[in-house]
């Protein structure tokens, strides 16, 4: 298995475990109500194994939650200088959203 993979897999877990903490669920609850074994789903949430696109449906389903938390999980991530760049945002005409696009694509482009 790859490095890359390892981090994925490992990152998924981490994200599956939070959502299940953040609830106030037990693993044996979360497995009984995502019909997946106890020890898989463990598996899962240290990084050991990926869960099938079905196993990962219904954990979600299970948890309540999104999607987006498990492919976009830095939305979910509270820092004010964010929330400050997107109130900030908020304010500005389409043009100038535009134009914040494109400089901030810039700066990542440019590894800054």
């Amino acid at each position: 298995m790859s490095k890359k993979h390892d981090q994925v897999g490992s990152q998924l877990g981490n994200i599956l475990r939070a959502l299940r903490e953040e609830r106030g669920l037990t693993r044996e609850w979360v497995a009984e109500h995502a019909d997946i074994g106890l020890r898989h789903l463990a598996a899962i949430e240290l990084g050991e194994k990926n869960p099938s696109i079905d196993t990962l449906y219904r954990l979600l389903r299970v948890l309540g939650a999104s999607a987006d938390r498990i492919f976009y999980p830095e939305r979910f991530i509270k820092d004010a200088s964010l929330e400050h760049i997107t109130c900030l945002a908020a304010t500005c005409t389409p043009q100038q959203r535009k134009l914040l696009i494109r400089l901030i694509e810039a700066v990542i482009s440019n590894g800054e």
